[in-house]
């Protein structure tokens, strides 16, 4: 576990900022009241990690309220499930490689994770956290990253994590695992149209009908779809991509 904290570390430090350039006022004036307000009418919680800085900058009032009084937000990691800590940290390594690698575009791309960690009450609790770009500097480096945390819709503690990258542009998703893996296992666009099919109530033989495929083709899509979201059934892939914003 250590080692893998200090590859995060040091893939963590490989970008550097010039500090002067760096716009504070921009999280003072633009952002914080935002983020605050959106908080207070979504009930998520929100905040901002500084990638120069290495650590957070903003959190939302309601984030004592889910965690409790006496929260650290930098010490958050003690809270998290057991089971869960080393994928999170696998995770958070591929998504940085990935940042380093698409660095130009990742205006484009928003990370999501759903994991266990330990409420106010001291149970656990599953959550989805969706994180995306905030602020780039001048030179177009990943500078400010936006986390908005929620609880999970499946709050069945048995489960381990779940995490993907989703393309706004492209309006697909994939796992880390694939991205670990080196595998394309992206839920295309007729994929994400056929869960839509499916979240409105069309039976397979339906969605053949409309979309000039045959039922064997729709059955595979939505096997495939199970799959790539790790979920049991087609009712858990409907929440879990809304959740995501897959479905328009």
């Amino acid at each position: 576990m250590d080692e893998l904290r200090k590859e995060y570390e040091r893939l963590l430090s490989l970008q550097a900022f010039d500090e002067a350039e760096l716009d504070y006022t921009l999280l003072e004036t633009q952002h914080k009241p935002r983020l605050t307000q959106l908080a207070k009418l979504s009930n998520s919680v929100t905040t901002v990690f500084d990638m120069h800085l290495k650590k957070h900058i903003f959190t939302s009032p309601n984030f004592f309220a889910l965690f409790g009084r006496d929260a650290d937000i930098e010490g958050m990691d003690k809270n998290i499930h057991p089971d869960d800590v080393r994928f999170l940290l696998l995770n958070a390594i591929a998504a940085i490689k990935f940042i380093h690698a698409h660095k130009e575009d990742m205006t484009n791309y928003k990370f999501i994770t759903e994991y266990r960690i330990r409420h106010a009450s001291g149970e656990y609790i599953r959550v989805i956290e969706q994180q995306s770009l905030l602020e780039a500097d001048k030179a177009g480096n990943p500078w400010l990253a936006l986390s908005v945390l929620d609880l999970s819709p499946d709050q069945s503690l048995s489960k381990p994590v779940k995490s993907g990258i989703f393309s706004l542009k492209e309006k697909s998703f994939f796992s880390f695992q694939a991205l670990l893996c080196s595998r394309n296992e992206r839920l295309s666009p007729r994929e994400i149209e056929i869960l839509q099919m499916v979240r409105d109530g069309l039976l397979s033989k339906e969605i053949s009908n409309q979309l000039c495929i045959s039922v064997h083709t729709v059955n595979t899509h939505r096997q495939r779809i199970l799959e790539k979201l790790d979920v049991d059934n087609s009712l858990e892939a409907v929440k879990y991509a809304s959740v995501l914003g897959l479905l328009s």
